[in-house]
């Protein structure tokens, strides 16, 4: 389902960050994943602000990837990721 606010963007946002921090409950200190969520704050900081957002999409791509490859069953999380480069692309 295409995200049609910056409110529901800030909310997949955060759906996003508290997968990965499940994830690194699980798992311990995993670099990549602490980054990834370092790179989710920085891109929700932006999301009010589309001169910010738009050039923020290369790190949403970087995010999608390392989450593909860290979280890879996870289909509902791949979608959201999807739906926010998405936003970011056509709204942001």
């Amino acid at each position: 389902m295409a995200i049609q606010s910056a409110s529901e963007f800030e909310a997949v946002l955060s759906h996003v960050r508290t997968k990965i921090e499940r994830a690194l409950s699980e798992r311990g200190s995993v670099p990549i994943l602490e980054t990834a969520i370092r790179d989710i704050q920085h891109i929700f900081a932006a999301a009010r602000q589309p001169g910010k957002l738009k050039p923020l999409r290369a790190t949403m791509e970087k995010v999608t990837d390392v989450l593909t490859v860290e979280i890879p069953n996870d289909n509902v999380l791949l979608e959201q990721l999807w739906d926010l480069g998405d936003y970011i692309d056509y709204r942001g």
